[in-house]
């Protein structure tokens, strides 16, 4: 039987489809799902906001369009039979439009859509080898849940945190925040990037750990997304609430540019999205004003300044693009930035380097 190797991307598609990460999304789209989603965000009557495809190169195509069975290999894994049901084609301004918008032939994933798809397969499973079903950075709902539920006897609330940065001190100021109005919270970084100047998986992982290690022990905690950045803004944001509802969270921390790229989405778009579908997705959605360093009062704040006199020119940014600057230009990170535990972990090496 013919052999089909698989991307990590599609790997980790393939896990948080089987084992509940996209619920109500079971499998990989066909062509009427897929074509739901975009149009009207539903599958199966139910909301989903972003289509999660298995496409290939026209290469692969070729080779493949005539076979109805492949053997999927992710790496020297044998992770299974497929019976091709068809093959299929999307119309790429309406996947680009729909999701990036009207510049979206710029976007750098419609541009990586572009270049890696070809054609998608609708298939169905004939036989999976679940003992290869696994990763090091992969952790299931029913696990996180399961280990969630030793630590508390009794929860009312668990708020979930996104991030696919290095914890700044905004972040920790929306940590303690949560900490303090939801008693509970989830700290799961997104891994897997793959842009150039983007933290590294390692770093990502280690500097999220120790920031859930500041806090207590018995309300913190933390756990991967493995999956990977689409940049896809309000739809990719709502998929992101979808994934922390069903590792077991009440509510979810969407911020000002959740899942934004550059000037693609308008601030606050991804907000608005969410909050807008919160009651069809089920989980309560956190939508806070973005938190930013008062020079002033020498804080993080998110709204005005307690001090009279306080004005604009107090303000100042805090955001992973300016400390991955730093880093790139191996400056030193400001205090203001980043807390030193966490600062002190990071150096030029720490980014994706092509």
């Amino acid at each position: 039987m013919e052999k089909l190797y698989i991307n990590k991307e599609q790997f980790s598609d393939l896990l948080n489809l089987h084992y509940g990460v996209f619920h109500p999304l079971k499998n990989f789209v066909n062509e009427k799902s897929f074509k739901s989603i975009l149009i009207s965000h539903k599958i199966n009557k139910k909301f989903f906001p972003f289509p999660i495809y298995f496409g290939v190169s026209e290469e692969k195509y070729k080779k493949y369009r005539y076979k109805k069975y492949l053997n999927i290999y992710y790496k020297k894994k044998d992770i299974g039979i497929i019976k091709i049901n068809n093959f299929f084609k999307i119309k790429n301004e309406l996947f680009g439009k729909k999701l990036f918008g009207i510049n979206y032939k710029k976007h750098p994933y419609y541009i990586k859509f572009l270049k890696e798809n070809f054609a998608f397969i609708d298939f169905s499973y004939k036989k999976l080898n679940k003992k290869n079903l696994n990763h090091k950075n992969f952790e299931t709902p029913q696990k996180f849940k399961e280990k969630l539920n030793k630590k508390i006897k009794s929860r009312k609330f668990l708020a979930g945190f996104h991030t696919r940065n290095v914890p700044h001190l905004a972040h920790q100021w929306i940590h303690f925040f949560m900490l303090k109005k939801y008693k509970n919270i989830l700290i799961q970084p997104l891994i897997n990037q793959y842009k150039e100047d983007e933290y590294k998986e390692s770093i990502i992982i280690k500097t999220n750990k120790a920031a859930v290690n500041m806090y207590d022990k018995n309300k913190a905690f933390f756990s991967t997304y493995f999956s990977f950045p689409r940049y896809g803004g309000p739809c990719e944001a709502a998929l992101h609430a979808i994934v922390r509802k069903n590792y077991g969270c009440t509510h979810c921390w969407i911020g000002r540019d959740h899942a934004g790229y550059k000037s693609f989405f308008k601030k606050y778009s991804s907000q608005q999205f969410c909050k807008k579908n919160e009651k069809k997705m089920g989980i309560n959605i956190i939508s806070e004003d973005e938190p930013y360093f008062c020079s002033k009062c020498e804080k993080i704040v998110n709204k005005k300044c307690s001090l009279k006199n306080c004005n604009k020119k107090y303000k100042k940014n805090v955001s992973g693009t300016i400390i991955r600057s730093l880093i790139k230009r191996k400056k030193k990170i400001n205090n203001y930035l980043m807390n030193k535990n966490i600062s002190t972990l990071l150096n030029s090496n720490s980014l994706i380097k092509k």
